[in-house]
């Protein structure tokens, strides 16, 4: 069973900042919080939306995943896209004209311990980021580093 919890945005295009509204960023979190309660798992993406533009690098990752990870006392397993800028695009002039439909999708095992947001900024900055850029994971064992196996 799968579900989706809303947040409701300002409409700031794609590949810009995220703008939320504040009584529906709050509403998203007592929301997620209730899920993990239900026992549900949740997906979260740090950086606040797909990103349109990984050759360029990461978008800024936000610490809302961090902290209800931690809040609840739950692992943290990252995700990893690769290729999704390519079914549609930041630039208005191009839009939802797609270019390629290869995209693929990496689960990893559960993060080591993450004691700060400092911590989690990191291990996805360097096993998402390389993995959304390239499609290809860091060596093993730099990878070794962040993840259990």
């Amino acid at each position: 069973m799968a579900g989706f919890i809303p947040v409701d945005m300002e409409n700031n295009g794609n590949g810009n900042p995220n703008q939320y509204h504040p009584g529906s960023f709050k509403q998203m979190i007592k929301s997620a919080k209730q899920a993990i309660v239900d026992g549900f798992d949740l997906l979260i993406l740090p950086e606040g939306q797909l990103n349109p533009t990984p050759l360029a690098g990461l978008q800024p990752v936000f610490p809302g995943a961090f902290a209800l990870a931690k809040s609840s006392n739950r692992p943290i397993q990252m995700i990893a896209l690769h290729g999704t800028h390519n079914l549609w695009h930041a630039n208005e002039d191009i839009g939802m004209t797609v270019v390629d439909k290869d995209v693929t999708i990496k689960a990893y095992p559960p993060l080591k311990k993450c004691d700060s947001y400092e911590d989690f900024h990191e291990a996805f900055s360097t096993v998402v980021g390389t993995f959304g850029s390239t499609g290809h994971d860091i060596p093993d064992d730099e990878l070794a580093k962040w993840i259990d196996s």
